[in-house]
């Protein structure tokens, strides 16, 4: 029985540890869609505490300790010190078995602090104590743990109106070894039946130089700021978030005449709401093709579930769930008309339903044509999925319906500096994947085949899809 952490973590076969150790493990990180904050990354301060490092804002975090009935003041809590919230953390540790969190926070430890043993409620002060003598002497910053974690790229995730000031400054930045850009991510111009709307409507104004009256206007507005995004940062990466949306036809009429309520503050109907989305994202993927854009879209979150506690410790802190109330048809609807008019962008659709998954593999399929390799295709195990668990079923069930060998491979979808391990989870268990394949006798390629297709995962398709 293992009582230290085991550098052959989910290489279970031969053929699948020489995989990883030989092709997978020493390839660059290319992060194309992160959290992180921009501003964190610049000014690049020196971190207090292990305390703070993971709990800053974890939510995966936040939501397993709520589980143990831990108070909200040891997690979101303004009043207590980050050392107490982390030892109320590693009381509850070992009781994670089988939990992401656990083998995340192994993987974390081994490899920013090299420390193999298990954290526990007995040895949780010395672990602390040892840890901040290390941030402390080895200057452990954001950019240490991108740059000792081989990152050549992140693509941080930032509104429309966004100044990118910070984005602008760490171009200036010539000893900084990663290249930082960012996502454009046009969320609160589709959610019209929002409160903050017609606030969010005089913000793009300002941003873009742009008096926003009409909904041509705002698609006008929104294209400027696009091709700002691409002009300072060199980004080709967009991405929406959808919670639910049903594809309904409507007139350019209808669509202003619902954008104009909507920016008067007045009520939308649910139909009225999801005529506008469709128009939207139809509106959007038009746009991210003609400016050379790779579309994102984040499918099925639910977003808000605990209203009582959200209302008490605010958004995005472990109360959002999965949902399936958007039906493939309506993705689908959308893709097709894209391809109608022959603007269909480079697409990936990410997909929180976990029922869904192969589904949406076979609506990706679909739409590949012409010269672009996996045109359309499915995303990383995303959220609730990103673990060894959610990861091995789906190239389990993909690769059934959809070349796994194309995929654009990981990301950390993270705000937090120590989530760089995710892809390391991910290429293990990639490696052990086509290892069983291969000692199945069900691929017989040989070593140079699947070093390509490995590499290929870890590294060039993404550099190649999004032309970074």
């Amino acid at each position: 029985m293992n009582t230290c952490f085991n550098e052959e973590l989910y290489l279970t076969n031969e053929t699948g540890r020489m995989l990883y150790h030989k092709y997978a493990e020493s390839m660059p990180i290319i992060d194309y869609h992160c959290h992180l904050q921009p501003r964190e990354i610049y000014e690049n301060k020196q971190f207090e505490d292990l305390g703070e490092m993971w709990l800053s804002g974890d939510h995966y975090k936040w939501r397993a300790m709520r589980t143990f009935g831990i108070e909200e003041r040891y997690i979101t809590g303004k009043e207590t010190t980050y050392y107490e919230k982390y030892l109320e953390f590693a009381r509850i540790l070992p009781q994670l078995i089988g939990n992401p969190v656990y083998i995340w926070c192994a993987l974390e430890l081994k490899r920013f602090f090299d420390i193999n043993e298990p954290l526990c409620e007995t040895n949780a002060k010395r672990i602390y104590d040892q840890t901040k003598v290390m941030i402390r002497d080895k200057n452990i910053t954001p950019r240490w743990c991108m740059e000792h974690s081989n990152v050549e790229l992140a693509s941080t995730t930032e509104d429309p109106v966004d100044d990118l000031r910070y984005h602008i400054a760490l171009k200036k930045e010539s000893s900084f070894g990663v290249r930082v850009i960012t996502a454009f991510r046009p969320d609160k111009a589709m959610f019209a039946a929002g409160k903050g709307f017609p606030a969010y409507m005089k913000a793009l104004s300002d941003a873009s130089g742009l008096t926003v009256t009409s909904f041509g206007d705002m698609l006008e507005a929104l294209e400027i700021r696009l091709r700002f995004f691409k002009e300072i940062t060199g980004t080709t990466v967009s991405d929406d978030g959808i919670p639910d949306f049903t594809w309904v036809d409507a007139s350019k009429e209808e669509i202003e005449e619902i954008f104009t309520k909507a920016i008067h503050g007045e009520s939308l109907t649910k139909l009225e709401d999801d005529k506008y989305r469709s128009a939207f994202l139809f509106e959007m993927g038009k746009m991210y093709c003609r400016n050379g854009y790779v579309m994102q879209l984040h499918i099925g979150t639910y977003l808000n579930a605990n209203r009582k506690y959200v209302e008490l410790v605010g958004q995005s802190t472990g109360f959002d769930c999965a949902d399936d109330s958007t039906k493939i048809q309506s993705v689908g609807e959308l893709l097709n008309r894209l391809n109608e008019i022959d603007l269909l962008p480079k697409t990936i659709l990410y997909c929180l339903d976990g029922t869904n998954v192969e589904n949406y593999a076979i609506l990706a399929a679909g739409f590949c044509e012409k010269a672009t390799r996996a045109k359309v295709q499915l995303g990383a195990p995303w959220w609730f999925h990103d673990q060894s668990y959610g990861i091995e079923r789906q190239f389990k069930s993909v690769a059934n319906l959809y070349p796994v060998s194309l995929s654009v491979g990981m990301l950390t979808d993270s705000r937090s500096f120590l989530s760089y391990p995710r892809h390391e989870l991910y290429r293990r268990v990639l490696c052990n994947y086509f290892g069983e394949l291969a000692e199945r006798g069900e691929y017989f390629g040989g070593e140079e085949e699947l070093k390509t297709i490995i590499q290929n995962i870890c590294y060039y398709n993404v550099k190649e899809y999004f032309g970074f």
